[in-house]
């Protein structure tokens, strides 16, 4: 019996498993593989990550490990392998079900894996996670790369350079049909395109294997992302079963006080995630990225001001810079504006 299970220890699981650790409460993290961070020792498949900002919360910087721009994979495996140290993970655990452990929170953080179109033919074409990162392999060759994403530039970098043609197209291609060594695209409003090679790199959807209704998600399409989505749920569950309060801080009711703060707050709410803003008095209460936007109060994301009444909504703002959201708040709590 164990109160929380975190199924992955890749970032997510990890960051996940830090906040139980420093909290105190009784975990236990399960990865398939024999070490931490698998997704990452795949990918991406040439090796470099497409941003620098890789640090999880209460770990030390990741500049530690990397200070390029565009750091090596490698760099990240090695920085998860130290995350990963301290806490309770157990290893070449595979989960079929997740009622083969007696848990009362399970938390599911088993990342993404590569996606594949339904394209009639697809089948006959490399994927991202298959194809050569040997460019000498495609010397001389027509090569068409479906998909507009990181992985399918990151291949198209790698390759141009040898190859006679690159193509890069997304979701226009129809239909693939290989004849003989040869690979025939239909292609809307351009028609049938023969190549060498086809590789399909449509990037990563969720693994949704062990979702059920009473598990939660954790998930993110950036370490960024996956950090604070995982602080906003420890924090969620802190609150619902250990009485511990959202973090929450004091600011003065006033217009003037209020536009001030959510100008430089709205920039830096991830996506998916909100602040809320409850006035009481001669003060307001800023509970920052709420993992759901609440229905009472201002809710600020990082595209607009909502204000809500008992669930009603008043009025909207999405001007977010100081002088446009002074005369919202102005407005709403029916104050003049302060010179």
């Amino acid at each position: 019996m164990v109160e929380y299970l975190v199924i992955g220890a890749g970032p997510a699981g990890l960051q996940m498993g830090r906040f139980l650790h420093r909290a105190g409460r009784d975990y236990l993290i399960v990865e398939a593989g024999p070490e931490p961070a698998s997704f990452f020792r795949t990918f991406p498949r040439h090796r470099v990550l497409s941003t620098d900002d890789n640090s999880l919360f209460e770990g030390v910087p990741f500049t530690r490990y990397s200070k390029r721009s565009f750091p090596g994979a490698d760099d990240l495996v090695r920085y998860l392998e130290d995350f990963a140290r301290p806490l309770n993970v157990r290893y070449n655990t595979q989960v079929s079900d997740v009622g083969q452990y007696h848990a009362r929170h399970v938390i599911v953080a088993t990342g993404k894996k590569p996606y594949l179109p339904g394209v009639p033919g697809v089948e006959h074409a490399e994927t991202y996670a298959t194809a050569s990162t040997d460019p000498t392999e495609y010397a001389g060759k027509r090569v068409l790369i479906i998909g507009r994403g990181h992985s399918a530039f990151e291949t198209a970098d790698n390759i141009s350079s040898t190859t006679r043609v690159t193509h890069i197209v997304g979701r226009t291609v129809q239909r693939i049909v290989k004849e003989g060594s040869e690979f025939v695209a239909t292609i809307d409003g351009t028609g049938d395109l023969r190549y060498d090679e086809v590789i399909v790199c449509t990037g990563f959807r969720r693994d949704t294997t062990l979702d059920a209704p009473d598990v939660h998600v954790l998930t993110g399409d950036s370490i960024k992302a996956i950090r604070h989505a995982a602080r906003a749920l420890h924090r969620t569950l802190e609150a619902e079963h250990h009485g511990v309060p959202w973090p929450h801080r004091r600011l003065r009711n006033r217009p003037d006080a209020l536009a001030a703060t959510i100008a430089t707050r709205a920039s830096e709410i991830p996506d998916g995630l909100a602040d809320v803003v409850v006035t009481q008095g001669q003060h307001a209460l800023l509970y920052d990225e709420m993992p759901t936007a609440e229905r009472n109060g201002f809710v600020v994301t990082s595209t607009q001001v909502r204000h809500y009444r008992r669930n009603e909504l008043i009025a909207v703002e999405r001007r977010l810079h100081r002088k446009p959201l002074e005369r919202f708040f102005s407005q709403q709590l029916a104050v003049p504006c302060i010179a």
